[in-house]
């Protein structure tokens, strides 16, 4: 237990370690996750508790099994093409988050094709089309990522890696009213629940009621209506997909920042475009320490995209003990994003933290969190 097997990052385009991770973790429980977004997973055996858990391949049958001391928990694979030896067999975790097996015939074949897929709708695999990202596959095999509405691809040439807001506002600011922002709706989709993301839920059948309640809540971004309960949520918002059939009768809402009332926030240099470069952290691992790499968080993306828009208020808007200190808080916020800038000549030295703790130096913007070592 402990053994872990990770994806590639772009198809046959970037071998290197993606964001997809297969573990057998000390619990016992074989887990697929979106490791750089300090995902729990999205797939799990359900074999908490069991001792020494592993997942083999049987040359003799060609399936996979989760097995322990006792024998076979459970078959992976359910079937394949026979007579077994004349076919080669590999199984890996695709830069899409799925785990599969695939065969290629000794004798005449020409390519590999596919037997078994652990994850039957690819949408539900977790960040599959990243932050701010809509994830829909009509027939459950080809995955299209497009960005939500209200927002742009942080590179339009690989829509996967996710979307950064065409404007950034606050929602909760004294000015703000009902008719800075819309409200768009869409059918048969959902922001996938989870701790972080789930802001509130009550109890109605009335779905209008439930766009309301999203509208209404200045600290809500987004909700979903499912049978008689209503969800708010907050940003990020990650896991946005239409998936049949786990997403149909469902109705997501999300909030959209009209153009008209905040233009001025809406520059063709604003500070809100930096998120477009401050992004490409979300696709790397952090460097805290020299030679040692940690898992990414997308929390530090958003925040330090906030601050490079002058919009940090926003992030805690509804703490009215933070915002009674909020100076001090922001003093905080970017003295930790000085430390843990991936260039190790831009971080601070520990007099230096001390002396901004102090305020006898001036802490200043930090740059981005993957600032390049020159």
């Amino acid at each position: 237990m402990g053994t872990k097997l990770y994806s590639n990052a772009n198809g046959a385009i970037d071998y290197s370690t993606g964001q997809y991770r297969l573990e057998i973790q000390m619990d016992g429980n074989l887990v697929l996750s979106a490791f750089r977004f300090a995902d729990r997973g999205y797939r799990n055996s359900i074999t908490e508790g069991k001792q020494n858990v592993s997942l083999i391949f049987n040359q003799s049958t060609a399936l996979m099994y989760i097995v322990d001391d006792t024998g076979i928990i459970s078959s992976m694979t359910k079937e394949v093409p026979t007579p077994i030896e004349d076919y080669y067999h590999r199984a890996t975790i695709t830069d899409r988050g799925n785990l599969q097996q695939w065969v290629y015939n000794k004798r005449g074949g020409n390519q590999w094709t596919l037997v078994w897929r652990y994850i039957e709708e690819p949408c539900t695999v977790n960040t599959i089309c990243g932050v701010f990202g809509f994830c829909s596959s009509p027939d459950n095999k080809e995955v299209n990522c497009k960005c939500l509405p209200g927002y742009s691809p942080l590179d339009p040439n690989n829509p996967s890696r996710g979307c950064y807001p065409n404007v950034t506002v606050d929602f909760c600011d004294a000015n703000s009213t009902a008719s800075d922002f819309a409200i768009e709706v869409i059918d048969n989709a959902d922001f996938l629940s989870n701790g972080f993301a789930d802001m509130s839920h009550f109890r109605t059948t009335d779905v209008n009621e439930c766009e309301k309640a999203v509208m209404d809540d200045c600290l809500c971004a987004a909700g979903v209506w499912y049978g008689s309960l209503c969800t708010k949520k907050r940003l990020p918002l990650l896991n946005a997909r239409s998936s049949n059939p786990s997403t149909n009768n469902m109705v997501a809402f999300i909030k959209v920042p009209k153009r008209g009332g905040i233009q001025e926030q809406h520059k063709k240099d604003s500070p809100s475009r930096s998120c477009v470069e401050l992004h490409r952290v979300t696709e790397e691992l952090h460097q805290v320490d020299e030679g040692t790499q940690v898992e990414d968080m997308i929390l530090v993306d958003w925040v330090l995209c906030c601050v490079k828009a002058g919009n940090l208020r926003s992030i805690v808007s509804h703490d009215l003990e933070v915002l009674g200190d909020f100076k001090r808080f922001e003093t905080m916020t970017m003295i930790g994003l000085w430390c843990i800038c991936s260039n190790p000549t831009l971080r601070p030295s520990m007099k230096k933290v001390i002396q901004m703790l102090e305020g006898t130096v001036e802490v200043g913007v930090p740059p981005e969190v993957d600032a390049p070592i020159s």
